[in-house]
């Protein structure tokens, strides 16, 4: 079987992480992350051009992924009960996939606005929201789901998401399955179809 070491860049990324999780993205240098990675500064220049090039990749790069990824499950055919699974679903295989880079982007967005480069959240979360309240209104201008507070679904579905990441990165558990996210899904749809 035949190893595949990652690419610079990938290595930068992934020690970058390391070091921004564990000492903060100010405490952290660009000679470490360059050390850990096996790279040479200027491998690190040319990749991202600075440390926060190398924060903007991690960060924004990973926002802009979740968001494609929403994205791709909300224009793909379905019911709306489909495509709230595909939302789920996805949300859940992202934090899986990374659950270290998840924790990392909540501590910064928690964090003082100064511990790190401006990034933003709001937008992000805003856009994220937006997106799924438009597979809510179309639910129900379809006809598939009785009128409602958007808003106030939006909360219910966004807080089981949450909470279920949360617990994940907390604790372990739940599992972040697809049958969770079905079963999410269903659950919260189970008061709102129409008869």
């Amino acid at each position: 079987m035949v190893t595949v070491e990652p690419r610079s860049h990938d290595r930068i990324l992934n020690k970058a992480l390391e070091f921004f999780s564990s000492k903060g993205y100010d405490a952290t240098s660009v000679r470490e992350i360059c050390e850990a990675a096996e790279v040479t500064k200027p491998t690190l220049y040319h990749f991202y051009g600075s440390k926060e090039g190398v924060y903007r990749a991690l960060i924004e790069g990973s926002l802009q992924d979740l968001r494609d990824n929403l994205e791709q499950g909300i224009e793909s055919p379905g019911t709306a009960e489909e495509r709230l699974k595909r939302v789920a679903r996805g949300y859940f295989e992202n934090a899986r996939s990374r659950p270290e880079l998840m924790r990392f982007i909540i501590r910064t967005i928690h964090n003082p606005p100064s511990s790190a480069p401006a990034t933003d959240f709001v937008r992000f979360y805003e856009d994220m929201v937006g997106l799924v309240a438009r597979v809510v209104d179309e639910g129900v201008s379809r006809g598939e789901l009785m009128p409602g507070p958007t808003p106030v679904r939006l909360l219910i579905l966004m807080g089981a998401l949450g909470e279920s990441l949360c617990g994940f990165l907390l604790a372990g558990r739940p599992g972040l399955t697809s049958e969770l996210a079905d079963s999410l899904v269903e659950s919260m749809l189970r008061g709102w179809r129409n008869p």
